[in-house]
């Protein structure tokens, strides 16, 4: 095997300044989960507390309480095929959304959209820290179609694969973990089966400023320091049966480990191949630390400790029927409870809550695939 490449990509001062703030404190998620202290139960109230969203993904929580999503894009693209199952689209129907009291309101519009395959890839993971949210855009820049019009093509690269800074309705690039994902592919090809591509798509909150991001495509955690430099940390192996490995999502744990689930990809047909790594930032370990998942789309910790677990799917990728999913609560003492069974179609994401409860993003697919039926029916689900 050989070593992983170390990436840097040199960004303007600003982009340090940018960063800089971005270290060891509460985020938006913690802040406002800091009163939960208990273990729900496998029967707690699951209630729909937002619908109308367009592919939603990931939660989080602003300074001062409000909740927010963020949104992969709409239907109005610009495509190169008529064949939803094979078209390659673009837009700027990207958003992030206030939904607070329970009606939409889209609070930054214009970010870059994409549907490849019949997956929409946009803006997915949110970090609010220190007064500044920071959006990790799905996707990569490189090798844009040039039948898009110009100023399309412009916003997009300024957009695909890096980390966003918002300020008010403005957002500007600060990292460019999409690069650095498909420059290590390229120079790692014992390690892949396809053509050199990137799809960051979760990142967590790093100690001491930055972030730690996980590559779908790639397969690979990586971190972004203060300045906005990219490092491949570790390659995430393949599922014992060789289906990609597709890690969604990561977050930090009280003890300061790194935590990473993996959706797996095609070839993952059964309910125990998907895990959850802990990697050890001391030392470089990376090993398994539960195991036993189907298709694992967010986690993350709530307040009491408790690790939560979002499955897209129970059955593994793909799934024969309709991506039924649940939420897998690990209490500290191992023990799990399923929350939701039956009553989540396709969810992502995880945002722990202020009362104990937990959040996922719900109906988050365009499904059966090759339609675009769910295409705005997207929703926020509270269990709890």
């Amino acid at each position: 095997m050989r070593s992983l490449k170390r990436f840097r990509i040199p960004l303007a001062a600003a982009a340090a300044a940018a960063l800089a703030g971005v270290a060891a404190v509460p985020s938006g998620q913690a802040t406002a989960a800091g009163t939960g202290n208990g273990t729900l139960p496998g029967d707690a109230p699951v209630e729909v507390v937002a619908e109308g969203l367009h592919s939603p993904r990931d939660l989080t929580w602003t300074p001062d309480g409000r909740l927010l999503v963020s949104e992969a894009g709409g239907i109005k693209q610009l495509c190169d095929s008529a064949d939803i199952m094979t078209a390659k689209c673009f837009s700027t129907t990207g958003a992030i959304t206030d939904i607070t009291d329970g009606e939409p309101e889209r609070v930054v519009e214009g970010l870059a959209s994409n549907v490849n395959n019949a997956e929409v890839v946009g803006p997915n993971a949110m970090e609010y820290v220190n007064g500044r949210l920071h959006v990790l855009m799905a996707g990569h820049s490189i090798g844009m179609p040039d039948w898009l019009p110009r100023d399309l093509t412009r916003t997009l690269k300024r957009q695909y694969g890096r980390v966003l800074q918002i300020k008010g309705d403005r957002a500007r690039p600060v990292a460019n973990p999409g690069r650095a994902g498909f420059e290590w592919m390229t120079e790692n090809p014992d390690l892949i089966s396809e053509d050199p591509t990137s799809n960051p798509t979760s990142m967590a909150a790093k100690p001491g400023g930055g972030f730690y991001y996980v590559d779908a495509a790639a397969n690979i955690l990586g971190e972004i320091d203060r300045w906005g430099r990219v490092e491949v940390l570790k390659w995430i192996p393949k599922a014992p049966n060789g289906a990609d490995s597709v890690p969604t999502c990561v977050d930090v744990g009280p003890d300061g480990g790194v935590y990473v689930g993996q959706l797996t990809g095609f070839g993952n047909t059964g309910k125990n191949a998907a895990n959850v790594y802990r990697y050890d930032p001391e030392t470089g370990e990376l090993k398994v630390w539960e195991s036993g998942f189907a298709t694992i789309s967010g986690c993350g910790f709530g307040a009491n400790g408790d690790f939560y677990v979002t499955q897209f799917d129970t059955t593994g990728f793909p799934s024969p029927g309709d991506p039924q999913g649940v939420v897998t609560q690990i209490a500290k003492d191992g023990t799990r409870t399923e929350l939701g069974l039956g009553k989540l179609f396709a969810p992502q994401g995880f945002l722990a809550g202020p009362d104990g409860s937990v959040y996922v993003t719900n109906n988050s697919v365009w499904y059966p695939v090759g339609t675009t039926n769910r295409w705005d029916q997207g929703e926020v689900v509270k269990i709890g």
